[in-house]
């Protein structure tokens, strides 16, 4: 996934702790800028051209949020004032803030990482889920309650186009294979559908593979797709699944329940933030295979 790494954090957590995208090694360590004191953030982060992003929320009561970016090296700076909170994803030449809005329609707003500015904007039904990017298409989830409809929004160029998954479901997550686009499925209420649905470059449904987690987020490691549960009954995320793409075959494995830090092709960081503990998992060997504590 391009998201980047997300902490809700008051005040006092933002002087001690720093989760970075694309740097998963410096989570915890101190973070090095300052911001008015005065003020509550609930999101910092900093994308790989050195730009932190800022979200600050307009008091207790408010769905209103600003974002504030800045360089140290160029001293360049951005304020933007959105309505939800904003999540943030990271691409290559640009990154994109999901906002939430009021839960009836949201915005998606595209920011130059090059020259700090806002590129365009466009707006969404339905409460937003997940954000991805490949050969120059932006797919966003969502899931409209008025209509019992998970959708996919496909932006390219000037152009935004729907698309209608199916009912009592919320698009959870976006993976681009090749050509291919695969959405994890989770149920709204408890039972099914739980799946992941695949279409191609046109917006078909060519497959899908129903599954038996709640999933949340997929990630792509070789030949197969792992799946993370997010159980949206309890909350709980305490196993993965390794779908084969050739043959469908399905394996589960049980985790600890965590939270994902990173994906690579060898392995899977979990951060378990109650005990502050950071387990690696080994995709080969399928287990634990380390875990170190984080002050």
């Amino acid at each position: 996934m391009a998201k980047m790494f997300s902490i809700t954090a008051n005040e006092s957590d933002i002087k001690e702790l720093l989760y970075v995208s694309n740097d998963p090694d410096t989570a915890g360590n101190p973070s090095t800028l300052h911001w008015n004191d005065s003020q509550t953030y609930t999101d910092v982060y900093k994308d790989d051209h050195k730009n932190y992003w800022v979200s600050q929320v307009e008091g207790t009561k408010s769905k209103r949020h600003t974002i504030y970016t800045h360089n140290l090296n160029s001293k360049k700076r951005l304020c933007h004032t959105v309505n939800g909170r904003p999540n943030f994803y990271e691409f290559d030449d640009s990154v994109v803030v999901a906002c939430e809005g009021d839960g009836s329609k949201g915005s998606i707003l595209i920011f130059s990482k090059d020259e700090l500015q806002l590129l365009k904007e466009w707006k969404v039904n339905g409460y937003l889920w997940e954000v991805e990017k490949n050969n120059g298409t932006l797919y966003v989830s969502c899931y409209i309650v008025e209509e019992d409809q998970a959708v996919l929004y496909v932006i390219k160029g000037n152009k935004k186009k729907r698309v209608n998954l199916g009912k009592n479901m919320a698009p959870t997550d976006i993976l681009c294979i090749g050509e291919e686009v695969y959405i994890s499925a989770a149920p709204i209420l408890n039972g099914d559908p739980k799946k992941i649905i695949v279409l191609n470059n046109k917006e078909k449904v060519v497959r899908e593979y129903p599954l038996s987690i709640s999933p949340r987020a997929l990630y792509h490691v070789e030949n197969e797709i792992m799946v993370y549960e997010l159980d949206l009954a309890t909350g709980k995320s305490e196993k993965i699944v390794y779908v084969d793409l050739n043959t469908g075959q399905q394996i589960t494995h049980t985790i600890p329940n965590s939270q994902v830090v990173e994906c690579t092709s060898s392995s899977l960081s979990l951060l378990q933030q109650d005990s502050k503990t950071l387990f690696t998992w080994d995709h080969c060997n399928r287990k634990i295979v380390g875990s170190k504590k984080i002050s």
